[in-house]
């Protein structure tokens, strides 16, 4: 890129008219277009509109434009400023008699530049004046610093470095790189982000390569740091069925987290299977003592009397877990006997009841205003609740009689709940015609 200043907003600390500021960030050269300054220390100074790198300065002076060589400026430096207040000094230059001051610097951020004249020309060394105040940018690819949120960058940082490496056990991590140059476009894994600001990197089990590409002009700078996410011992489900294929609920709800669960099964129940999956796809699983894969179900493991069944999962590095499931039966929540009778008749279900059928029955009755409705549990210490249209029933003697004083449905529902919390559920429509 050329001159950088060149028609910028110019300022001074006075000029003399006609000859302002803004004559010396035009880019011509006639003895008019110059600036004046007759009060000295006196500056010049130009706003570049943003922060640039900068490694190049140059003042022309008067002979350029056909003064003699006595009107070349004497003492003068040139200073930055990042908020146009505090100022700092970058170069300075001492007993000038040159036309065109050119210098190389170590490049210098900032958005104000000025030149600052303590004794002007060497004609008259109460004057400064300038044909032309130009800034050459540099361009820079290099990172001041690259820091993670997590882990450890190895080696240490260092801009001249470009290959790192770090190892954490977590999901994700942020990658904050900042440039050198204010100009410079940084990608994080081809997502743009700005100088200084975190950018999110999600990380899967393994070597995990986060590229950073700094560019700026033609100038491009990879940086490249390899995350190594250490194996995870941990399952993402565990899935219990019993021979019936019924899901066996855990308690607790599974947590990946939580290695010990309890489950019972129905009481009908012979053996179990489980089906884990792993959070890790590169991961190790065995079920009972024998390898599963991650998603796939385990052969049938028969439900004996203090079985504990355990899942032991194990990373590829080595770290492993093992999760317990306590397995057994519910204490019975089934009817052996369901009846309706008319009087001492009992009158047919549709379909016939039976002990494990717990779907809907249908039974219609003809003209009677009552019936009652017998029911024998399993398990005696069972508990039972009998509604009609959900209004409950009251036990009398052996059996809840039931008032029909008009015709209709009356949606019987028989709710049984065994000493172990299983809960089964027996239904049977009666229609009055």
């Amino acid at each position: 890129m050329g001159n950088i200043a060149i028609n910028k907003p110019a300022t001074a600390s006075t000029y003399v008219m006609p000859y302002a500021a803004a004559n010396a960030v035009n880019g011509v050269i006639t003895p008019l277009s110059r600036w004046l300054c007759n009060t000295l220390p006196g500056w010049l100074k130009v706003d570049l509109g943003a922060f640039y790198l900068v490694n190049q300065w140059v003042i022309k002076h008067m002979p350029v434009a056909g003064w003699a060589a006595n009107y070349a400026n004497s003492d003068f430096k040139l200073q930055g400023s990042n908020d146009n207040t505090n100022w700092f000094d970058i170069d300075s230059v001492t007993g000038n008699t040159a036309s065109t001051t050119s210098r190389t610097i170590n490049p210098t951020s900032a958005r104000y530049f000025r030149t600052y004249f303590t004794k002007g020309l060497n004609a008259n060394t109460q004057l400064a004046s300038v044909m032309e105040f130009e800034l050459y940018q540099a361009y820079s690819a290099q990172l001041t610093n690259l820091a993670i949120s997590a882990g450890t960058l190895t080696p240490i940082f260092s801009s001249g470095t470009t290959t790192y490496t770090a190892s954490i056990n977590i999901s994700n991590i942020n990658v904050t790189p900042t440039a050198f140059s204010p100009t410079a476009v940084i990608k994080v894994n081809n997502v743009v982000v700005t100088s200084g600001q975190p950018s999110l990197v999600n990380l899967t089990f393994g070597s995990n390569t986060i590229i950073v590409n700094v560019t700026d002009g033609a100038v491009i700078q990879n940086y490249t740091i390899t995350v190594t996410r250490a194996g995870s011992a941990n399952l993402n489900t565990l899935i219990v069925k019993d021979n019936s294929s019924v899901i066996v609920p855990l308690s607790p709800t599974f947590d990946k987290t939580n290695l010990a669960y309890n489950a019972k099964t129905d009481i009908d129940a012979t053996s179990v299977t489980f089906t884990p999956t792993v959070e890790d796809p590169q991961a190790s699983v065995k079920v009972n003592g024998t390898t599963v894969a991650s998603g796939q179900t385990s052969g049938q493991i028969a439900i004996v009397s203090g079985l504990s069944v355990p899942v032991e999962v194990t990373a590829t590095t080595g770290n492993k877990q093992t999760y317990t499931v306590a397995v057994s039966k519910h204490t019975s929540a089934y009817l052996t006997n369901f009846q309706v009778k008319k009087g001492s008749q009992s009158q047919p279900f549709n379909p016939n009841f039976t002990r494990n059928n717990l779907g809907t029955y249908n039974l219609t009755i003809v003209t009677s205003t009552s019936v009652t409705i017998w029911i024998t549990k399993e398990d005696p210490n069972a508990t039972v609740v009998v509604t009609s249209n959900g209004t409950p029933l009251t036990l009398s003697g052996s059996s809840y009689p039931l008032s029909m004083a008009t015709t209709g449905i009356y949606a019987i529902v028989v709710t049984v709940t065994s000493t172990s919390g299983d809960i089964k559920t027996y239904t049977l429509n009666i229609t009055r015609n």
